[in-house]
């Protein structure tokens, strides 16, 4: 399959504002976005799928808003309900008409697609086992995952360390992850002797919280199980602070 290509910001008033090319520009990436979606890749389509989304949305109520606020005229008087009755000088145009049956339509197709990302998802994390490995300290901002799947007998081994970041006035958690080399175990370590060797081997992290995830289908580790795996972890971290 080529290589996945998302929409520009911008793409609905972006070059020939035409509903029929709009439409088929975005269904183009809609039916990319569906066939990955058929071999349970996951991210990082679901989230710009939402990107997008967003910002359809945010464009429609900024487009309400300038309606709402534009200067008005007085229509009529009715003095039996002393009301007054105001005209807006507001004027359609074409080009924007056309624009808003775009994004328009583009808010409900895009609304369809997360509906089935959401499903997917569902369907991975129910396949998915997550459990403690020994006692989770209380500080739990950095530690270890460790990663196994059926189908697969490699395990994978991340350290992780979660930040607060502050952008346009929201707080929330981001996580690193560094994938840990795989020469000091092997496919037949368990998390516990895993948790040991990471403790002798990295000091600075003495009484590290670690979590094991074990997925029952062979899903992608890329574009499903280790995006799915973070998400779930800064719940846990967001959960704890």
């Amino acid at each position: 399959m080529e290589e996945f290509k998302s929409l520009k910001k911008n793409w609905f008033v972006d070059g020939w504002i035409d509903f029929e090319y709009k439409k088929y520009e975005l269904l183009a990436y809609l039916q990319k976005v569906d066939q990955l979606f058929n071999q349970n890749k996951l991210y990082p389509y679901f989230s710009d799928l939402i990107y997008h989304y967003s910002y359809v949305n945010e464009y429609i109520q900024n487009e309400r808003d300038f309606k709402s606020n534009f200067n008005k005229n007085i229509k009529s008087i009715d003095l039996k309900n002393l009301e007054l009755n105001f005209k807006s000088e507001f004027k359609k145009h074409y080009i924007i008409e056309e624009m808003l049956n775009i994004i328009h339509f583009a808010q409900k197709e895009l609304k369809t697609s997360i509906d089935q990302g959401e499903e997917l998802y569902e369907l991975i994390f129910s396949k998915m086992t997550i459990d403690t490995v020994g006692l989770i300290p209380f500080y739990n901002k950095e530690g270890y995952l460790i990663v196994t799947k059926s189908g697969n007998n490699n395990t994978t081994v991340f350290r992780y360390k979660s930040s607060l970041i502050h952008h346009n006035n929201d707080n929330y958690y981001g996580l690193k992850t560094d994938k840990i080399d795989e020469s000091f175990y092997n496919y037949s370590s368990t998390p516990s002797s895993i948790k040991v060797k990471l403790i002798n081997r990295f000091k600075d992290l003495p009484n590290p919280a670690t979590y094991s995830l074990h997925c029952d289908l062979n899903f992608s580790y890329e574009h499903s199980v280790i995006p799915i795996a973070k998400r779930w972890l800064i719940k846990q971290i967001n959960s704890a602070a």
